[in-house]
């Protein structure tokens, strides 16, 4: 690790906001410095997604062609395919063409239709809602959805039906490599050099990852999402339901569903992005939650999340009872 953030909290109550380490190098991390989300923001999608559903603004079950009518199979994929990752489409992070691209320019923007020709330029893996394949094409996707059916930039969206109602003055998505200070800064040796890579440009993961927060934000989200205060109370259960069970690996006890993977009674986000690592849980019983950012140190792996393993025993150390089983 080069440097971490975390806090951890029981219902509303802090127990625990801190930071060890040096980032940037030389500069002491401190818990209130910006960083990267990443995947945590994918079930704010879904729960805008299941109130513009609620409003009748949209219904989750339609066709999106109803709003990008030349998507391949438009007539077949629904809002509720997108969130759940079993529309079959390819994800296009990990299509050749984009690894090249993007580690040649990290500071390159991506438009939503670059990532859609990168994602349709490889076949459908499956009859959409037939299994399950995550893809980060699929909360792209969703994204550009929500923006056409609310009628506002996702940003915007979000601001107004997650940030605000819960106070995350902190955080914002992101079109560009912008951070504000202080900034926890990312180092990852993944070109073949370690480097900074506080500033690469987010839009590589445009609507699934592209927002920058502090811990304490990120915290304030996932307790939110683990208890529904956004959602209506048929919502907050139709987010929480195994709908996904059966489909490939998934089942009752381990699922994944509306942007959140479900390990028995706790709620799993793991974020890796540009030399950032990540976790935020959430336990559905004792109401606990861990959150955790890490920066990577010069030997890291950066194929490999770090702090699932402290995550994992920080979670088993609170409750050893009901211990987090992340693998």
């Amino acid at each position: 690790l080069g440097a971490a953030v975390f806090g951890v909290w029981q219902g509303d109550e802090e127990v625990v906001l801190g930071a060890v380490g040096e980032s940037p190098i030389g500069v002491p991390a401190t818990p209130n410095m910006q960083l990267r989300v990443g995947q945590p923001m994918e079930p704010m999608l879904s729960t805008a997604l299941l109130q513009l559903d609620d409003d009748g603004t949209l219904s989750l079950d339609e066709p999106i062609a109803r709003w990008v009518p030349d998507f391949p199979r438009a007539e077949q994929i629904t809002p509720r395919m997108l969130a759940n990752s079993t529309s079959g489409i390819s994800d296009y992070v990990t299509n050749p063409d984009f690894l090249k691209t993007f580690y040649a320019n990290p500071i390159k923007e991506f438009t939503a239709q670059e990532i859609f020709d990168l994602a349709n330029a490889r076949p459908p893996l499956f009859e959409p809602g037939t299994n399950f394949a995550y893809a980060h094409s699929d909360l792209c996707l969703l994204g550009v959805v929500l923006e056409k059916a609310s009628g506002e930039p996702l940003g915007e969206l979000l601001k107004n039906r997650v940030f605000t109602p819960l106070g995350m003055s902190e955080s914002n998505v992101m079109l560009t490599p912008q951070m504000a200070d202080p900034a926890l800064h990312g180092y990852t040796n993944e070109r073949g050099v370690f480097e900074d890579s506080t500033f690469w440009n987010p839009t590589a993961f445009l609507n699934s990852g592209n927002r920058n927060s502090t811990v304490t934000d990120v915290g304030r989200w996932v307790r939110a999402l683990g208890t529904g205060e956004l959602l209506s109370d048929s919502a907050f259960q139709e987010m929480m339901a195994p709908e996904t069970a059966g489909l490939g690996p998934l089942t009752d006890e381990r699922f994944f569903a509306f942007g959140t993977a479900h390990l028995g009674s706790w709620l799993f986000m793991n974020p890796s992005f540009g030399g950032y690592n990540g976790v935020a849980l959430y336990d559905t019983e004792s109401k606990t939650t861990i959150v955790i950012y890490a920066t990577l140190g010069p030997t890291a792996n950066a194929n490999t999340n770090n702090t699932v393993p402290i995550a994992s025993a920080i979670g088993a150390l609170l409750l050893p009872d009901n211990p987090p089983k992340l693998s």
